[in-house]
């Protein structure tokens, strides 16, 4: 073997082993020892196919369902709604008070984002 090259032996190394995991098998579990073989091979190399959720997603943006999008916007319209009628009003303003100060803070302009 010495005019192998390092890659065929350290290739015929693994090989030999499996050579003789086959011959200590019983040559009637052969047929189930390729299948196991090919299976695992499989396993290992197959690629994941690409999801049809982003297919699926955009054609759904694209070509709205009616009846989804009416009932979506009747469920936005009765939150909107219940936030009107819940709403606190001295809440609110306590709430608008704190953004806009938070953001007023730390911009690069010296002017009022909200004056």
């Amino acid at each position: 073997m010495p005019d192998q090259s390092l890659d065929e032996r350290s290739l015929s190394e693994p090989v030999a082993e499996l050579l003789r995991e086959i011959q200590q098998t019983p040559k009637e579990y052969w047929p189930n020892l390729l299948q196991m073989i090919r299976l695992f091979r499989e396993s290992v190399t197959v690629k994941p196919a690409p999801s049809d959720a982003w297919a699926k997603a955009m054609d759904e943006i694209k070509n709205p369902d009616p009846v989804e999008k009416a009932a979506r916007q009747k469920a936005l319209s009765d939150l909107l709604k219940s936030w009107e009628e819940e709403g606190d009003e001295q809440e609110q303003t306590e709430t608008w008070e704190y953004l806009r100060q938070a953001l007023d803070e730390d911009r690069l302009s010296n002017r009022p984002l909200f004056p």
